[in-house]
């Protein structure tokens, strides 16, 4: 009871309209909601940590609507280590990466004084089937693992509508190249624990560890998407990185933040240079490639900035009432003395 209740602090979005059926794919795998669902997977934020080696993912999904239970499948490249991630890991990357806040000041006057008591401030910050290979099978807190390979996608597929998945029908296509390059799939359940919960907004984070000759986050299966993926990616590694593979090469993945960290407890030893990324495809089927990213030719850092304007206006306010009536006075005072001269001429 204690669990979910945490499980739930973290999960809070609203409920989407009556009428609108599930979905299931996410950037990094096949979200796949109960029959009586009402809720969409549309992306995720993803940590992906390299030392050259062994490559390490912790992943959170962000399901719009309200879902009794719900699943992801997960390729992965090798045989996975999972447990669960720190569900604070995603707060302290957002932090990190968030937009450099620069002011500027001007000095128009009468602006901006509160006279009248309103904000005048400008801008702001941002806020089992027999040709499957069972390896294992775990629980993890909310999560219910299990390992899978298979010698095809539709052995697979029928191990998982078996075991009380819902499965797709274009699942076992779009997990075909996944099983021909011999990946492993992790299928995961999330399920509350009193049978009047549900669930949405950020699940609880899910880590994943295995051996790998390159950084790869996997996007194939969210060509099986039907509404737009937005997925933010942290590579965390010894160098900056550049995304060299796309999912989809028509769209272009928007930088957020690329320089080195050394107070966070997610990014520790030589990984400690954040690159993060962001993207969201609008057409998901037009995905055809995981993620592939590889050294950049130099560290440079990058990190967005915004501007906020703020008006003082209280120096050219005081210098026009005060001088002003001083000017004019001065003003006057030469055109009488003009008018002066120009009578006694």
């Amino acid at each position: 009871m204690k669990l979910w209740r945490m499980v739930a602090g973290v999960l809070g979005f609203a409920a989407v309209a009556t009428g609108i059926t599930p979905a299931w794919a996410c950037a990094c795998g096949g979200y796949l909601p109960d029959a009586e669902s009402r809720a969409r997977a549309y992306g995720e934020n993803a940590l992906v940590r390299y030392d050259g080696r062994r490559e390490e993912i912790v992943l959170s999904m962000a399901v719009h609507g309200v879902s009794k239970k719900a699943a992801w499948i997960m390729p992965v490249p090798a045989a996975a280590e999972v447990s669960l991630g720190d569900k604070n890991t995603f707060y302290g990357l957002e932090a990190i990466t968030a937009p450099k806040v620069v002011t500027r000041t001007t000095y128009w006057p009468f602006r901006d004084l509160d006279i009248t008591g309103r904000d005048g401030s400008v801008g702001g910050a941002p806020r089992g089937a027999a040709a499957v290979d069972v390896r294992q099978q775990m629980t993890l807190g909310p999560f219910q693992v299990a390992r899978l390979g298979g010698s095809s996608a539709s052995a697979v597929t029928n191990w998982l509508r078996l075991n009380g998945y819902v499965v797709p029908a274009t699942l076992a296509t779009n997990l075909t190249p996944y099983i021909t390059e011999k990946w492993e799939i992790v299928a995961v359940k999330l399920a509350p624990k009193e049978t009047s919960g549900s669930l949405s907004g950020a699940t609880p984070p899910l880590q994943l560890s295995f051996a790998s000759s390159r950084i790869v986050y996997p996007m194939r299966l969210s060509k099986g998407a039907t509404t737009q993926q937005t997925v933010t990616v942290y590579v965390a590694s010894d160098h900056r990185v550049d995304a060299s593979q796309l999912p989809d090469p028509s769209v272009q993945p928007k930088l957020l933040y690329a320089g080195r960290v050394t107070d966070r407890p997610e990014l520790t030893g030589s990984q400690n240079y954040l690159t993060a990324y962001t993207v969201s495809y609008a057409e998901p089927s037009r995905i055809t490639d995981d993620f592939t990213f590889t050294p950049a030719a130099n560290d440079d850092e990058f990190q967005r900035i915004t501007y906020i304007t703020k008006n003082d206006g209280w120096p050219s306010t005081l210098a026009i009432v005060l001088l002003g009536p001083l000017l004019i006075g001065v003003g006057a005072a030469l055109l009488a003395r003009r008018s002066v001269r120009k009578s006694r001429a």
